[in-house]
């Protein structure tokens, strides 16, 4: 059964990019509404991180060369930095100026997929969208306590670590949870809570609104 979490609103992907700065760049972090839906045992999260693309980078995506998005996502109780879960998505497409079609390639939680798809919007939408990704186990997520989703989202990131980081990532093959050596604590910590910009061409850092589990209604008693 399919459960739409409380306080969570739908966010479709806007494919429209407007021509304005990252906000991480200068420390700030935009805001977001998302969906939260519980279905068995995991916790999905619908939402975007085009914001990652200027109007620059946008017109970039033609020229043949590859443009790589990496996007870590942390769930965790509002007032506490410990996440109780973490994901990591990786994503790449390349143009094909002879054959004019993009080679998309996406790695997450359900492992890797590739496409083609004709339009520079397809392509967008497959580097940045947020389409039920699943962010956590259902156990781990306290029934009735408020949490909050922190992203982070980097365009070609250059950092040795992060690069290490999606190595480690893309090689382990599980796509998700915190048992990856105790890393994600700090990186939550230090990338997120204390802004220290991760180096790529452009990054941006997202929250979304407080959600929570409601409790489940009590079956009524047989006369």
């Amino acid at each position: 059964m399919t459960h739409a979490l409380a306080l969570a609103a739908g966010a479709a992907v806007a494919l429209a990019v407007a021509a304005r700065p990252a906000h991480a760049q200068d420390g700030r972090v935009e805001r977001q509404t998302m969906k939260f839906v519980e279905q068995g045992s995991s916790l999905y999260v619908t939402g975007n991180v085009t914001s990652v693309f200027d109007a620059s980078a946008y017109e970039r995506l033609e020229n043949g060369l590859p443009s790589t998005v990496v996007v870590r996502l942390w769930i965790y109780p509002e007032r506490k930095p410990r996440p109780a879960g973490f994901v990591l998505l990786h994503r790449q497409c390349v143009y094909d100026l002879w054959g004019e079609t993009y080679a998309c390639a996406v790695n997450g939680p359900t492992g890797r997929r590739t496409y083609k798809v004709k339009f520079r919007a397809e392509a967008l939408k497959l580097l940045t969208a947020l389409d039920q990704v699943p962010i956590a186990d259902v156990a781990d997520v306290a029934v009735e306590e408020r949490y909050v989703l922190a992203a982070i989202a980097e365009l070609n990131p250059v950092s040795k670590e992060t690069l290490a980081e999606v190595r480690r990532w893309l090689s382990d093959g599980r796509g998700g949870g915190l048992d990856r050596g105790g890393s994600f604590f700090g990186s939550f910590v230090s990338v997120f809570v204390n802004l220290k910009i991760p180096e790529a061409d452009r990054v941006v850092r997202v929250r979304s609104q407080p959600f929570y589990r409601p409790r489940p209604a009590t079956p009524p008693r047989a006369p």
